[in-house]
């Protein structure tokens, strides 16, 4: 069976278009066929969602490994040899063979694909090059290959998210910037004298790249003439409206564009024409143009990303892929409660140093946001059953170790009893046993007064995991004064393992001195209860922003009969068992310690880029924003050594060493942080909204769910809010007023009938218009492979590692 037959068996209703196939996605709620397939030259079956779904996520939903969709000769030649070798390069391994400079890099490419046909360059603000996209045109289509820097080295592979904008060190200067798709349009663009730019990897990645440096200008979009060139522009102008300071906005439809067409073909099909006046027409447009109003609406509301699964390392990853689809909830659901619990089993026998007099603990809190019904509980329960078995089981122990001491202890009373009646003995008196101490790696009691005496016994830490949040928020009191005043400060300490002092009222001893308290706490909450329990108290406290969130729309259920393999919660167990048998160190004092491990020389250069850019988020932030984003700062490093060691625990062949943090973990690190910035805005947004924002935010997330496009009918037909198509109209109105979306004439198919009018969201997050059938492999993209243009206007690539090594490449 080949791959493509092997896909299209998966897929009952896939058609034949073309010299390919079409189907309605598997990885998302698919009204209309978005996903294009076709057979590669090699025999690999190319694949392309049109909606902007991963290859992973495809191929994940009908149940293959990406390898499947290769050519058995490619994987039985050891051209493909690892699934992490044969995802996305947009989302590329994270490890691998490195190169000294980027030309090297390319006559590697060179060697395997021919000479090449394109390439562009991509820059930082300074003007140091950090990426190439390099293109070859081959009978059966286009293939693209990315190299990126990556610290004093470079990669065959994706530049990191978020990407600088192509030519970034030419628009710092301009007012007014040009974006088309692709280099290739750029280049057109910039070839008639206008200051242009476009985002890298394609039209399906605009929201991988950081818009920011556009803030406070004017920016005028020239859409593509298709469908996802109309797709791409309003993706555009939805991340420009969200910036801090969104740039005036236009979208200039370019007279004469032939459908398909870009800036490109307009230049091409003027060639006669004088460059100047060119340019005159297109600024003329520009000035003429109305502002366009994608613009950030009365109350923004952020759209939720799917959490990255990608970016998890096996075993993890699977779990949590396998057990979202048996349970039928988000992801995340599952992702967040494992993380934590991974965490707490690293416990205080590890810390990452980021430098001297920095270092940072295993110690993670979660929470997961929800209504009632949301599968939250199942999916918790799934994720804890591996440690509540272990905890189980430690208890079991701990019973029969009382047995026993109960025996010793009758002895020792005997003795001692004996002791005393002998007055003429010498000997010392009997020593009394010890009790035998519980081992304890989960607790549900939230009091400090409860948790101290167990992480005296149990110094390597502790999880703390409730199904509901409330009963632990709500231990605090009020901050202001009072024993919950005093357990809020203990828990601020035990986020980052720091020693803590508790007098309790009853039990011996009355004080307890905890050297290094920590505790991981993951569960769930329903959002009102949320929005109650964060007071102002904990806000000013920065106890809320050390909790990170996930609250993921809510989706109907359905019946699946999806399950977890039994090899799989296996794997799980294994993981624990390898985590939890880590020790600490002894120090010269004989004390035990954590053992502190730092970063190879590229992870810390990752981490350098990263923290600047952090910082300069968090310098347009204030609030409750800028109190989360204070705390998301250290958890990129917490995340990473978290990766780290769980793929120590699976034993990775590409881990660079057990004690040192190498790229593919920190990145790792840094790419959950950036998910769980998201996040942020949307539930902080969320837990401050009035009713009557409340209700918008509703109907733009149900409108989404339903594909981004509805009339008022649907609307009121669908949504229990409105009584009447009337209602169901306004309430459209008002989200329209707000910026959410734009009203479509919709042609009637009855003789004389009028038309009716459509809702569109702007930037939705699925497509689901007919997507033309795919006509040759052009129309796909390869699972290793982005797309991007070609160009004819020339480019410089920076071959060296550094800026001053430049070579002119004219194409």
């Amino acid at each position: 069976m080949t791959p493509v037959e092997r896909l299209l068996e998966k897929l009952p209703n896939a058609q034949q278009s073309g010299n390919g196939w079409s189907a309605r996605c598997p990885s998302h709620e698919d009204h209309r066929p978005s996903l294009s397939i076709a057979e590669g030259n090699d025999g690999r079956a190319l694949v392309k969602c049109h909606a902007g779904c991963s290859v992973d996520a495809i191929c994940d939903a009908v149940g293959l490994h990406v390898a499947e969709l290769m050519a058995e000769d490619a994987v039985s030649s050891g051209t493909i040899r690892r699934r992490s070798e044969i995802r996305r390069v947009s989302t590329a391994p994270k490890t691998g063979k490195t190169y000294a400079t980027a030309k090297a890099a390319i006559v590697t490419l060179e060697r395997k694909h021919g000479d090449r046909s394109a390439i562009w360059t991509y820059h930082d603000a300074e003007g140091n090059p950090v990426g190439v996209i390099v293109r070859w045109d081959k009978p059966g289509g286009k293939d693209i290959r990315p190299v990126a820097r990556r610290g004093n080295r470079w990669i065959v592979g994706g530049m990191p998210e978020q990407r600088p904008l192509y030519r970034l060190p030419e628009l710092a200067s301009a007012d007014r910037v040009f974006i088309a798709e692709g280099e290739k349009a750029a280049d057109a663009a910039r070839a008639i004298g206008l200051t242009a730019t476009t985002s890298a990897h394609g039209s399906q990645s605009p929201d991988k790249s950081d818009w920011s440096p556009l803030a406070g200008k004017e920016c005028v979009i020239l859409p593509d003439r298709d469908i996802p060139g109309r797709k791409y522009a309003e993706s555009v102008a939805a991340l420009l409206a969200g910036l801090t300071r969104p740039p005036i906005i236009k979208v200039v439809e370019l007279p004469g564009l032939p459908d398909g067409g870009d800036m490109a073909d307009w230049v091409e099909s003027r060639a006669s024409a004088d460059m100047s006046d060119l340019r005159q027409q297109v600024e003329s447009l520009a000035k003429e143009a109305d502002t366009f109003h994608a613009g950030r609406p009365e109350t923004h509301v952020e759209r939720f990303q799917p959490f990255p699964t990608g970016v998890l390392p096996e075993p993890l990853r699977g779990f949590v892929i396998a057990g979202s689809k048996a349970i039928g909830c988000d992801a995340s659901y599952l992702a967040l409660p494992m993380l934590t619990a991974l965490a707490s089993a690293i416990g205080t026998t590890r810390r990452i140093q980021l430098k001297r007099g920095w270092s940072a603990p295993a110690i993670i809190w979660t929470a997961i946001v929800g209504e009632s019904g949301t599968a939250k509980t199942p999916a918790f329960k799934l994720v804890m059953k591996t440690i509540r078995e272990r905890q189980g089981k430690a208890l079991q122990r701990y019973a029969e170790s009382m047995n026993d001491h109960e025996v010793d202890l009758a002895c020792y009373e005997k003795a001692i009893a004996a002791w005393k009646r002998d007055k003429k003995t010498d000997e010392p008196p009997p020593t009394k046993p010890d009790p035998p101490q519980a081992e304890r790696c989960i607790v549900s009691d939230a009091t400090v007064e409860a948790m101290a005496p167990l992480l005296l016994a149990n110094p390597r830490g502790l999880l703390l995991a409730r199904d509901e949040l409330s009963g632990w928020i709500g231990s605090f009191d009020r901050y202001a004064g009072g024993k919950g005043g005093a357990d809020a400060a203990h828990w601020l300490s035990m986020h980052n393992g720091e020693s803590i002092v508790v007098d309790r009222k009853t039990g011996t001893p009355r004080t307890i001195y905890v050297p290094t308290a920590a505790v991981s706490v993951c569960g769930g909450i329903q959002p009102a209860i949320l929005h109650r329990a964060l007071g102002i108290e904990h806000r000013e406290s920065g106890l809320a922003a050390r909790l990170l969130l996930t609250c993921p729309p809510r989706k109907p259920k359905r019946w699946t009969e999806a399950d977890i393999d039994s090899e799989t919660e296996s794997e799980i167990a294994r993981l624990f068992d390898r985590l939890y048998a880590l020790q600490p160190t002894v120090g010269d004092d004989d004390e035990l310690q954590p053992l502190v491990v730092g970063l190879t020389p590229d992870a810390k250069a990752a981490w350098k880029t990263y923290f600047n850019a952090h910082a300069q988020e968090q310098a347009d932030l204030a609030g409750d924003l800028s109190a989360a984003w204070s705390k998301l700062e250290e958890y990129a490093a917490r995340f990473a050594l978290v990766v780290h060691y769980v793929r120590w625990a699976a034993e990775d062949p590409n881990l660079d060493g057990p004690d040192v943090i190498d790229t593919g973990s920190i990145e790792a690190g840094i790419d959950l942080t950036n998910w769980f910035k998201g996040e942020a805005r949307r539930v902080y947004a969320q837990l401050s909204e009035s009713g009557d924002e409340r209700n918008k935010r509703e109907l733009v997330e149900w409108i989404d769910r339903k594909g981004g496009r509805v009339t008022a009918r649907e609307v009121q037909q669908g949504h229990r809010r409105y009584h009447s198509a009337r209602d169901a109209e306004a309430a459209l109105d008002d989200v329209f007023k707000a910026g959410y979306g734009r009203w479509e004439n919709v042609p009637t198919t009855a003789k004389g009938g009028r038309p009716s009018r459509a809702f569109r969201l702007l930037g939705a997050s699925t497509v689901y218009e007919t997507i033309a059938a795919p006509e040759g492999n052009d129309s796909c993209v390869d699972v290793d492979s982005v797309d991007a243009p070609e160009s004819r206007y020339g480019d410089d690539v920076s071959e060296e590692a550094e800026p001053a090594d430049r070579v002119q490449v004219t194409i």
